[in-house]
């Protein structure tokens, strides 16, 4: 069983390829307007367009995301 903690930081993430770059990160949709990335260090590298602001993000990735989301590859919990 995870811990609170642990569950936090792992729980409902989905591994999620870019469709551009094809980095690999974790997502996870806890609501339709609500999404949580873990960028490992090398999916950083790999995005040429990621933004590095207050939240780090990709229009490409957020794309990819919502187009999981449809195809049901990625659940909205």
């Amino acid at each position: 069983m995870l811990t609170e903690r642990q569950e936090y930081l792992e729980g409902g993430y989905a591994e999620l390829s870019c469709a551009r770059c094809y980095a690999l990160v974790r997502v996870r949709k806890s609501s339709p307007q609500q999404t949580s990335v873990q960028w490992t260090t090398s999916a950083a590298k790999a995005c040429p367009n990621r933004l590095t602001a207050l939240v780090p993000t990709c229009l490409d990735l957020r794309a990819s995301i919502d187009d999981a989301v449809r195809a049901g590859k990625l659940e909205v919990s």
